[in-house]
């Protein structure tokens, strides 16, 4: 009968520790969700419009003001001018945005989120 005592399954500590990790988690998921969402949005934004112009004749500013009124529509708070950079030298030409976003999840707590996509043209 000891083993049938022994076996009286979670313990307080144990649920409180199990609610924790489910409350951190979802925090997580709740305040990071917003910067994924608005990296693929603007991810496809510049995939749709690097496909409209060629490489021959691609003007980064038309592109970057594009880009902008897009990412305006879309509601995304971002300067693209500090991120996106247009490197002619190489072969072929490309695109390259890296940028990183901080969120500040609780106290002094903050997750850092960096991003960096090629774009060929």
């Amino acid at each position: 009968m000891r083993s049938l005592k022994r076996q009286q399954g979670i313990s307080l500590i144990g649920i409180g520790l199990f609610a924790f990790l489910v409350i951190f988690f979802g925090i997580l998921i709740v305040k990071m969700s917003g910067t994924y969402f608005d990296h693929i949005s603007l991810n496809k934004m510049i995939e749709n419009g690097v496909a409209e112009q060629s490489a021959n004749r691609f003007e980064f500013e038309d592109f970057q003001d594009r880009l902008r009124r897009n990412m305006d529509i879309n509601n995304i708070n971002f300067d693209i001018k500090k991120a996106l950079t247009y490197d002619k030298r190489s072969k072929p030409a490309k695109l390259v945005l890296d940028y990183e976003e901080r969120v500040h999840l609780f106290l002094n707590v903050d997750v850092v989120m960096s991003f960096n996509e090629e774009y060929e043209l």
